[in-house]
């Protein structure tokens, strides 16, 4: 979430300086699979004769890549079920881990389940980017306002965002925002945080439970009892922020970039005063996020563009302001990454690694082993009558 957030600040329009605005892009393109925004379709959609409008098609394909990822993480985790199996059929030995270990019952009913966990794991994954999509289906601004004779406005009114040829909620538009937009609009920003409150709240006295734990533990583990529902407090506040980025156009580039630090700093409140997670380290990393992120909100102010489209501020001021952000967010990636690697314990990692590389050497000798028995005797036999036939 650190890294969506960062990249719904940067995507205010600012002027940045080259080397704040080059450490963006390689964010951005670092964090494309998880922001699908990122893929220019331009050479995959013919935009004049396509079955569907070229706008249409660009909103299809955001929301189609989590199902694409659901489906290869599924596909992946198949291969290696299978693959496991296999290899302990033939060579009488597993692969120790938890999650595919040959000896647990494989039920149909144990892939849905996996499927369901898979599922809920993309869609928080890809939420800020769901949210994005779906709130650009009912994005517009205006072009022209009415003027009095002789002169005549060419075009009055609200226009979708997406294509600015297009009249919002007419013609097209219309039908998928409809048919499309206001569905999932209601499922993944109102009843999705519903159901995870409702389950948290619900089933407060239950968070120890081994089957809850198996099925929603994930929503639970990071927080406090009393805090169970936090989670669709994140989503509430990724919801405002992306909704800042998206319809905030129309407000102007200065009063949306207040609006996303009053955001910010509502989220730093939150964060300060409730403390909902249950470690006292994870909670002071995300308290240090929210902090970063203001601070970065904050200085982004620098960069907006005035009246005239230069500089708000002088070229000497805003790459100070831009070295201020680059090193705030680099040490705390650092700081969090140094945390993240004090916690590996070195000794059971080796002894993880020992058994892996203890394991592929007897499979591979299995295997050879299959090879030379079966394989090379039958290869013996067919030279062998080959060259009878040659003699022959």
């Amino acid at each position: 979430l650190y890294m969506h957030y960062t990249l719904i600040i940067f995507s205010l329009p600012l002027e940045l300086p080259q080397f704040l605005a080059r450490s963006i892009q390689a964010l951005s393109w670092l964090w494309a699979p998880a922001s699908p925004e990122a893929f220019n379709i331009e050479c995959l959609v013919d935009q004049q004769h396509g079955p569907v409008h070229y706008a249409v098609a660009k909103v299809l394909f955001y929301l189609c890549m989590p199902v694409a990822m659901l489906s290869v993480l599924l596909t992946a985790e198949i291969a290696v079920r299978q693959a496991s199996r296999c290899c302990s059929s033939r060579s009488g030995t597993t692969l120790n881990i938890p999650m595919y270990r040959t000896s647990s019952l494989v039920t149909p009913a144990s892939y849905v389940d996996r499927l369901g966990s898979a599922t809920v794991v993309v869609l928080f994954f890809f939420f800020p980017s769901i949210v994005r999509t779906l709130f650009s289906l009912f994005a517009c601004v205006p072009v022209d306002s009415p003027v009095k004779a002789p002169y005549e406005a060419a075009a009055v009114g609200w226009f979708w965002l997406q294509d600015l040829n297009q009249k919002f909620f007419a013609g097209f538009h219309k039908t998928w925002a409809l048919g499309l937009g206001i569905p999932l609009l209601i499922l993944v920003c109102l009843l999705l945080p519903a159901s995870i409150l409702w389950l948290t709240l619900r089933n407060r006295s239950k968070l120890a439970d081994p089957q809850f734990v198996k099925h929603y533990g994930f929503l639970v583990r990071a927080y406090k009892p009393s805090c169970c529902f936090f989670e669709a407090v994140i989503l509430v506040q990724t919801m405002l922020l992306v909704a800042v980025s998206v319809f905030g156009l129309t407000l102007g580039a200065y009063r949306q970039g207040l609006l996303l630090n009053g955001v910010l700093g509502l989220m730093v409140l939150v964060q300060f005063l409730v403390r909902p997670h249950a470690k006292k380290p994870a909670a002071k990393v995300v308290l240090h996020s929210y902090i970063c992120l203001f601070l970065t909100s904050y200085t982004a102010l620098s960069f907006l563009r005035s009246q005239t489209g230069t500089f708000s501020t002088d070229n000497t001021v805003a790459a100070y302001m831009g070295a201020f952000v680059l090193v705030l967010n680099v040490a705390f990636v650092i700081s969090v990454l140094w945390q993240l690697v004090g916690l590996i314990n070195w000794g059971d990692m080796r002894a993880r690694v020992e058994v892996l590389c203890t394991w592929v050497g007897k499979t591979g000798k299995n295997v050879g082993k299959s090879v030379s028995g079966s394989v090379l005797p039958k290869l013996s036999g067919v030279v062998q009558m080959s060259g009878m036939a040659i003699r022959e």
